[in-house]
Formats: structure tokens, sequence, C-alpha cells
């Protein structure tokens, strides 16, 4: 049901990850008097819901290895291609091991959720991700809360039908059915659930059927074996008994733990049911004066005698009182009265709905009971976010970097002495969007002796601009000459300079061949790009990538990259000049050099060099 997967599949030294590969040939264009060998068959390791796949109607299903000899065809490409259209769960697929055979090709031993078909399946040629006859797929879309209205939120529920019809109506499932592999009910028989009141706490679609379901759960009692998942249309709504009236909102006061404390509507004459409660004005969201002011006592009234109190409402429960529409009820936090001295005042930090995440009294000398705080100095302000950020140090919770905002220095403001003020912090703010580096690296081989690589540098230009030296001008003096150069001149301004390089003298011969090495070794270290580094890989700070993740990233970005043009002079004879060649070389990626790492590291990645490649057709000079 994850959408998204980022999971380690060791396989000896293979990763397996999810994204689509480059095709390749099927081994099954194999001579049929040859047959590939199974050089390993293991077992996936990585979490179930992470094998689900899907059939791409591309290759065939075998009842072994394809290219094995004796193998047969269980399903052809025109029946996959069905399957994978489906409007049924169970035609959802299971990968469950993986083959590699002598040639190099991937197979996978997969089965539908049903079990009508099982068998291998060719996927290319890396295992670093389905591709070939297969590929991932997400059986189940977890929509979240908000796919429901408010209503639906907060309403309780009955199983319409309860009895042992397997429909997805009448009993409860571990998951949505048929959305994982031999994943069943929950339970058999709902009949002695019949009258039990359920909530709900999650929502999705199965993806084939996109039929929506729903979590649901006793809140009487979390242990309860119904717990599970049903469709909702399975479900009826619990009418509510104590009815809000349409001219009022009701007040639900609870402590910082969630427990109930006390309840009452608040109604006002000329109300109407979705209307809201207060007023929003550029943002800023208030009561009326006089709805503040009866609002406040009644809760003073309430928690009397009680270990709760409120000496004035907070500026966060000001907004959500206003915001509260007629018809529908509002949570309003209340603290524990105990142990405030009468100079101090406690400071709860909450969460956005009003969940205490931390608490301290702050002191200020010579300060009564029940005065209000008002103006905070600099110092005061200073002191107040220090012990602030120290309490949130380690947790979700922070303070922006400029200290204490402006709702946040008005809720404390607003507070008295031997009270208790509230104030609202947020969830860190986590860079989401954190660059990898990659440095590619140049190897003659693909041998694993790494040590004489060199480092890729990218140009975004067609010839290289480095320096060469020793170039014998017609006056005997040297001077240096790159690429771009000898691209850019006019033939008759370098005639006399090609005709020494082509002398029969040693300083000539050398010059020649001098010029030749190093337009190539300086070329060879570059690679055409508009980008000042391979980049664009990107993830949460920190977060950890796999081979598979970074693999599936270079192929379809980067998987082959090319040097610039590099001219190459060839005599014409004695005192006849020289021609001029253009060549380039590629580097080819190569997998079993990508390593998994975190997002916002340095990575290196290497890259296997051609032999050189004659430009088909030579530049044209000035």
């Amino acid at each position: 049901m994850n959408l998204r997967v980022k999971r380690s599949i060791f396989l000896s030294v293979a990763v397996l990850g999810f994204t689509v590969g480059v095709g390749v040939q099927h081994a099954q264009d194999t001579s049929a008097k040859t047959y590939a060998k199974i050089a390993s068959n293991d077992k996936l390791t990585i979490p179930e819901s992470s094998r689900n796949v899907s059939f791409t109607g591309k290759k065939a299903l075998f009842t072994k290895v394809g290219t094995l000899k004796g193998a047969r065809v269980v399903a052809t490409k025109s029946t996959l291609r069905g399957l994978a259209i489906s409007s049924d769960s169970r035609s959802n697929v299971r990968a469950y091991r993986v083959a590699v055979t002598s040639r190099g090709s991937v197979y996978y031993k997969v089965v539908t959720f049903d079990g009508m078909y099982r068998g291998w399946i060719y996927s290319g040629k890396s295992t670093g991700y389905f591709g070939g006859g297969l590929k991932r797929y997400s059986t189940f879309i977890n929509q979240g809360m908000s796919a429901l209205s408010a209503d639906q939120q907060n309403a309780m529920y009955r199983i319409t039908t309860p009895g042992t019809r397997n429909d997805g109506k009448s009993v409860t499932y571990k998951e949505p059915s048929w959305t994982q592999y031999k994943v069943g009910r929950a339970i058999t028989d709902s009949s002695m659930y019949a009258n039990t009141n359920f909530r709900i706490n999650q929502v999705g679609i199965r993806t084939r059927e996109n039929d929506q379901w729903v979590h649901i759960y006793d809140p009487n009692n979390v242990n309860s074996p119904a717990t599970g998942w049903i469709l909702l249309s399975g479900l009826s709504q619990v009418p509510t008994v104590n009815q809000v009236p349409d001219n009022a909102i009701r007040v639900n006061l609870v402590d910082a733990s969630g427990k109930a404390v006390s309840s009452f509507d608040y109604p006002r004459v000329g109300g109407l049911k979705g209307a809201i409660f207060g007023t929003n004005v550029n943002g800023q969201w208030s009561l009326d004066s006089t709805d503040q002011s009866a609002v406040t006592t009644k809760i003073q009234s309430l928690l009397s005698g009680t270990d709760y109190n409120l000496a004035a409402l907070t500026l966060s429960q000001i907004t959500q009182l206003a915001q509260t529409t007629f018809g529908s009820t509002v949570t309003i936090t209340v603290n524990l009265a105990d142990k405030v001295a009468d100079n101090a005042v406690r400071i709860n930090l909450t969460t956005t709905d009003g969940k205490l995440i931390k608490s301290f009294d702050w002191v200020r000398n010579g300060a009564t009971k029940g005065s209000v705080i008002g103006t905070l100095s600099d110092g005061e302000k200073s002191d107040i976010t220090t012990k602030i950020s120290s309490l949130l140090t380690n947790s979700t919770f922070s303070l922006a970097k400029s200290g204490l905002n402006a709702t946040q220095i008005q809720s404390i403001s607003t507070g008295v002495f031997g009270g208790q003020v509230n104030v609202v912090v947020n969830p860190t703010v986590v860079d989401q969007d954190v660059s990898s580096k990659i440095i590619p690296m140049s190897i003659a081989s693909n041998d694993t002796d790494v040590k004489d690589a060199q480092a890729l540098s990218p140009i975004n230009a067609d010839y290289d601009d480095t320096s060469v030296d020793l170039i014998v001008t017609k006056d005997g003096n040297e001077v240096s000459m790159s690429a771009a150069d000898l691209h850019s001149s006019k033939v008759s301004d370098i005639t006399d300079i090609l005709k020494q390089l082509t002398n029969t003298n040693d300083k000539g011969k050398k010059a020649l061949s001098k010029i030749n090495d190093d337009f190539k070794n300086a070329a060879v270290k570059k690679f055409q790009s508009n980008l000042t580094a391979i980049d664009g890989f990107k993830g949460k700070s920190g977060a950890e990538f796999t081979k598979g993740d970074l693999s599936g990233y270079l192929i379809d970005n980067f998987n082959t990259l090319t040097s610039p043009l590099y001219p190459q002079l060839t005599s014409l004879g004695k005192g006849k000049g020289a021609t001029v060649s253009y060549y380039y070389v590629t580097f080819s990626l190569d997998q079993s050099k990508v390593n998994a790492g975190k997002f916002g590291d340095e990575t290196t990645v290497y890259y296997i060099m051609s032999a050189p490649q004659q430009q088909p057709k030579q530049p044209a000079q000035n």
C-alpha cells in the first residue's frame, strides 16, 4: 500500500530498485541449439508489500526460466496484457524469486493473487529495476482522512449487513481485499459485532476496482478482533443522539491528554447552521467582544472547583472558536491549575490542534497574581525564546530562526500571572529538496581496480579549450594553441604551422605527436553538458538512497556521457602540412560500481571509456 518504496534488496551484489529500466533483447531469440544456465536463483527478502508488480504484456510467462531447455508457456503476452488492465484485484501479481542466467538475463518468479497464473518472466539485464515483462504496481492508494467529509470523519458507524459473507461489506480484512498476497480477513463472522459502534481512522481506494475502503476500530475496545478494513459502502452511520442546535456551537473542554473535562452549547440569536461563528479580517480571526467574554465566563464557571482553570482565552483558542461553524463542535484544551506561583505563568507549548508538547513556568520578579503579563521586554523575549528552544531540543518541533513570532508573543502577553498560556509551535521544517552531488569518474575497463580512475569535468562547448604547448611557428618560436583555436582559424593561417609540424627533424615529429596526445588527453577528461555537475538526484536531507535508486536515475538521465570533439593531425608529407580529423570517446555507466548513500552527501560513480570514434562528418572551419 506504500506509494513510494525505497528499500534495499541484497541479492549477492545486486540491488532491486523501482524505476523503469532500459529494454534489452529477450534471451528467447538465442539459437535453440544452445541453452543458458542458471547463475543464481534467490528468494526476494524485501517486505512483501514492496514486491507487488503488474504485467506489461511485452513478455510471456513460462514454466521455468525462458531460455532453459524444456521451458513452456504458461500465459501468452496477450493473456498478460489482459491481466494488466483487469479491474479485479485478484489479477494483482507478487514477485518472490529472482534468477540470473549465464547470459546475464534476469527472470522473476511471480504468481497472481488468485493463484491462477504462476511462473517465470523475463525482466531485462539488471536486477536494479523491474523491466521487460514486469513493472512496479501499487495495489492500493491511501488517500488520507481528508478524502472524507468532516461529518464522515466524526461519525460512528455500524456494519450494515453483519454475517459471514466474504464480499467486502460483511466482515473486516487485515488489508483491503486482494491488495496483499495471502492476507485475508480479520474476522470471518461479524454477527457478534452487529451493535458495535465503530470509527474510521484510515481511508483509500483499490487501484483496479477504484472502490473506497476504510479502516475501522472500536473506540471502546482498542483490542477488538474486528478492527480492520471494509468497504465504506458496507457501513451505516449511527444517528447522532445529541445534535448540536443549528444556532449554536458546542464547546468541548479537554485536558492536554485529550480526556474530556466538560462541554456546553453556546447559542447566538440569529445563528444559522453552517455560518462561521467568528470573523476573519486580513487573515486574522477574531470574536465579538461580547461573545469572547461570555464564552470565557462560561468556561471559568464550568472549571470552578476542578483541577483546571482558564484565566483568559489564548489567541489560538480564539482562532479555534472563530473558525467553528454553527451546528458543529470545537475542542478547547484547558490546563491544570495547580503549582503555578503568583509571580509566574505556565507556558504550555502545544501543536496547532491543541496537543501539549512541553510546559515550563516563567517568572517575572515583582509580578502579582492575576495581573496581565502585557508587553514583554527584549530581554524577556530572549529569555523565553532560550527556554522554549531548550525544551524543544531533540523534538520534531522548533521555533523560527528569528525567535518568537508576533502570534506567539501575543499569546504570552495576554496571559495572567498565577495562570497558564498556550503557545503554538510548529513542526521542524526539514529540507525536502537536497541534491546528492554525483562525481563521475572514468576508468579504462570494468576492472574492479579503480585506483587509476580520473574525474570527468563538464563543459558546454563542442571543442576542448585547454591550451597545448610545443606547436612550432615558422620563426622557430614556441606558442600555445587549443582545439578551439585550431577549429576557428582559417586554413591559410595555420598552413605554415602544420608544415613545420610535419618536418623530418626530431623537433617537428615530437611536436606533432605531442599535440595529438595532449588534445586527446585533455578531451577525455571532460564530458559535454550544460550542467556544472551531474545533479538533480534529490530527496529528503539525510535520507538513505539505495543502489537501485541511484542506478535508475543514472540510467534514465546519464547512462552514457560523451567527450567533446578533439582534433588529431595527420601528416601529408614533408613540407605539405597536415589534415585535421575530429574524434570523441563515450563513457558508459558501470552499474556494478554504483553504491548506496545519503542525500546531501557526495557520491562517486564510474564510467567505462570507449575507444576513440571518428566524427562521421568533419566540422567545417571558418
